[in-house]
């Protein structure tokens, strides 16, 4: 798995250790987008057609095979915040329903809600310290609740929830789960069925290290038959071009509504596809590597935000200023996030040992001269 490293140019320049922010494109995946888009520069509708042929069934096998879901339940989307705008305004929720969030999420899964509560639902967020955030969750998933939206992983604290367990305690009141796994995909080996969400929405540009525009949206079967939206792709018919005629489409194309990124979703489909053997190898190197980085920010005596029993990829430490501790490591050609208190260090598989060292380093000389 190692010798991937050598697909990322960016590690010749910098210390690269951001990847909850953008992921860089491996060169693999850089190429397959670029051959679509040569291919379409030769051939014009002619190469489009053959990468659509089936409704894009290639690619939506390997995006299912890379989560354990079948292929009818992979839509394209955009950007987490339109396959979470489409779930959630896909329910026909109403007055008198609860939804159920919590503070720390980022505003994706938080956001779409408030529209919801201008028809009456009920919008609640559980606030909670990040060690204690899971329990106080199930805690509150009582009669009621119809949905529950939540990170996998926090963009901001790196605490890594049991999807399973919410889920679980939904089951026992009948709510739904819609799971944002942008922070996980790519980093940990995601099963579905396993975690027992309802939803499952991802961007592609960060830990599954693809262009921006790429990003993937499970619903499971038989739920939201009547999305939010209609585009000329929603019709079943769509191919007939016909206005006066129209008829919902029951696979995923339904939430695609339009015209895909089709470039930068081959570029995603060829990182599930390389990533898929080696699902347990990457979620092990990436704990390894964030476990590291817990353990060396301690020995410098830095304040750890983020549970070592509950880590993924992110690892925040506190500091004063954070932003101007991030431009003090960027001027060192490291590249880290200010997020919250802190400075979040995140590292993918193909990072090492030395590079976190030296972000801790760089951390502790020039905390001080933040201040």
């Amino acid at each position: 798995m190692y010798h991937l490293r050598d697909e990322f140019p960016i590690v010749r320049e910098y210390v690269y250790l951001n990847h909850a922010a953008i992921s860089p494109t491996p060169t693999f995946a850089l190429f397959e987008a670029f051959r679509y888009l040569y291919e379409v520069s030769q051939h014009g509708s002619l190469h489009v057609n053959k990468v659509e042929e089936g409704d894009f069934a290639n690619l939506r096998k390997k995006m299912a095979t890379f989560i354990n879901a079948e292929p009818g339940e992979v839509s394209f989307v955009p950007n987490t915040s339109f396959g979470a705008n489409m779930v959630i305004h896909g329910l026909n929720l109403g007055k008198g329903d609860v939804v159920l969030s919590d503070s720390l999420e980022f505003p994706s899964t938080v956001y779409p809600l408030y529209k919801l509560a201008q028809r009456g639902v009920n919008v609640k967020l559980v606030r909670a310290p990040p060690e204690e955030l899971e329990d106080r969750l199930v805690e509150e998933i009582g009669e009621g609740v119809k949905l529950v939206s939540v990170s996998h992983v926090s963009f901001n604290t790196g605490v890594t929830l049991n999807a399973k367990r919410i889920a679980e305690a939904c089951r026992k009141v009948g709510a739904l789960l819609l799971l944002d796994v942008i922070q996980s995909a790519g980093a940990l080996k995601l099963d579905v069925k396993e975690m027992g969400a309802d939803f499952v929405v991802a961007g592609g540009y960060k830990w599954m290290m693809s262009p921006q525009g790429s990003g993937f949206l499970y619903v499971r079967k038989g739920l939201v038959p009547d999305p939010p939206l209609y585009g000329w792709k929603s019709s079943s018919t769509y191919m007939e071009f016909n206005a006066e005629k129209f008829s919902i489409e029951e696979g995923p194309r339904r939430f695609e509504i339009g015209t895909i990124d089709v470039a930068a979703n081959l570029a995603m489909a060829s990182v599930a596809e390389r990533l898929t053997p080696l699902r347990d190898e990457v979620e092990r190197r990436v704990r390894e590597l964030s476990g590291h980085a817990i353990d060396v920010a301690e020995d410098y005596g830095l304040e750890v935000i983020t549970p070592k029993d509950r880590r993924a990829g992110i690892v925040v430490v506190k500091v004063d200023q954070p932003r101007k501790v991030a431009e003090e490591l960027l001027a060192r050609r490291i590249v880290v996030s200010p997020r919250g208190e802190g400075i979040r260090i995140s590292t993918h598989f193909y990072n090492t040992e030395d590079e976190v060292d030296k972000a801790l380093v760089a951390i502790s000389q020039v905390r001080g001269r933040a201040r």
